[in-house]
């Protein structure tokens, strides 16, 4: 489960060169928070069962440390979506996350929108998460929710030898340019092998 914290805890760490651009963007405000409703209602939808259990706790940040009331969802021990909103305003959501999962209940695909605690114009944050495993590699391709591909990662093992690969937005843009670059190399092959180099269908939470 180390994903729930690297990945959801990015939304606050550089974002705010985001945030003056977004005002203007109506297209972009308009297609983030379409998105960050599209999950929440693909939560909904997961989690009508019986069968679904959920926790609760509060939580925040250094100056606001019951900031969010989080609710997180299980079916059995896999978690299906994890929703935070805030507690002084306890309609507004903060954060929603959820997990698709295999019949080995390897999570496949996974969504995330993000809200700045101060800032509510569009979430800060929209990821789309298509998973590969291969032997013992595990890899994720993330994309936003207007299709840029966004993050790369790797981790595992490969003919003996630790796999930690980690490609940000930057470096993806700069690794597709270089022919004989890290996208060349059998590891990063072996990690991503057919994995989509496009959100497609998957823009929309399903």
């Amino acid at each position: 489960m180390w994903r729930h914290v690297s990945l959801a805890g990015l939304f606050l760490i550089g974002t705010v060169h985001a945030i003056e651009p977004m005002k203007q963007d109506n297209q972009h405000v308009r297609t983030w928070n379409r998105f960050a409703e599209q999950v929440y209602a693909l939560h909904q939808r997961l989690t009508q069962s019986d069968a679904i259990r959920k926790q609760t706790r509060l939580g925040g940040y250094a100056q606001m440390p019951e900031f969010y009331r989080e609710e997180r969802f299980y079916q059995g021990d896999r978690l299906i979506s994890k929703v935070q909103w805030e507690n002084a305003n306890p309609e507004l959501l903060h954060t929603i996350e959820v997990y698709l999962h295999d019949d080995q209940g390897r999570v496949i695909r996974d969504y995330i929108a993000a809200y700045l605690p101060t800032y509510r114009n569009a979430p800060t944050q929209t990821l789309i998460s298509l998973h590969r495993y291969q032997d013992d590699l595990h890899a994720f391709r993330s994309f936003d929710a207007s299709g840029y591909r966004v993050i790369e990662r790797c981790t595992g093992s490969l003919n003996g030898q630790d796999v930690n690969l980690l490609l940000d937005e930057d470096e993806i843009a700069e690794a597709e340019g270089e022919p004989q670059g890290i996208m060349a190399s059998a590891v990063y092959q072996a990690c991503f092998g057919d994995l989509p180099t496009e959100a497609g269908k998957y823009l929309t939470p399903q």
